[in-house]
């Protein structure tokens, strides 16, 4: 039981993470992408951004919550998840419009068109294996900060929440191997599983 509820709780964490990194990326990634003086401008600024370990964030995220009263740790799990990961969706947004000739973008801006369909005929569907590319790595890369963001320590003091991620730690720590075998075993059926069903088919559509 305590696996399925860290596996319940650990899935939701990656999606949460996924869909506000995709929230923010495809809107900022679409506008950089855009103008070449403003991508070459903030990608040198994104790689540096992006080349900071995640983790070295994690303490200044528990500091803040502490210093404002915040007991409940799924915030700043969700944030490390999306540090660790999110970059990798705006660079392939980036790519993705970047690589749209000049001449469609040209001829879309000719046409009685408004900015959402625009963005509908032309944009999305020409970053779209970029998108799906994107979000796969950024799934995977949450389940990989997941570890971390579930289990920390801080100031002496152990922080976790309810998690696959927490579970594996723990039962390493304390030498539990069949609860590390169970847990780490769930992770990777989760993880196979929404590959096969969710991101293979829409790999398939892109």
């Amino acid at each position: 039981m305590e696996i399925v509820k860290g596996a319940g709780m650990s899935t939701l964490r990656v999606f949460a993470a996924t869909s506000l990194s995709l929230l923010w990326t495809l809107p900022v990634g679409t506008i950089i992408g855009m103008n070449k003086k403003v991508r070459g401008f903030f990608q040198s600024i994104i790689q540096i951004l992006s080349s900071i370990p995640a983790t070295a964030f994690f303490p200044i995220l528990l500091m803040w919550c502490f210093r404002h009263n915040i007991t409940n740790l799924n915030l700043p799990a969700v944030v490390l998840m999306m540090l660790a990961s999110q970059w990798y969706l705006l660079f392939n947004i980036i790519a993705g419009v970047s690589s749209i000739p000049d001449e469609l973008q040209t001829t879309s801006s000719l046409l009685p068109l408004s900015r959402f369909q625009r963005y509908k005929t032309l944009f999305l569907p020409s970053i779209f294996p970029y998108l799906i590319t994107g979000l796969i790595t950024v799934y995977g890369g949450c389940w990989n900060a997941s570890i971390i963001a579930e289990y920390s320590s801080f100031s002496g003091k152990t922080y976790s929440i309810k998690g696959l991620g927490s579970l594996i730690v723990k039962s390493t720590s304390s030498g539990n191997y069949e609860l590390l075998f169970a847990s780490t075993l769930s992770m990777i059926i989760i993880v196979v599983l929404l590959n096969r069903l969710l991101w293979r088919r829409l790999y398939k559509i892109a």
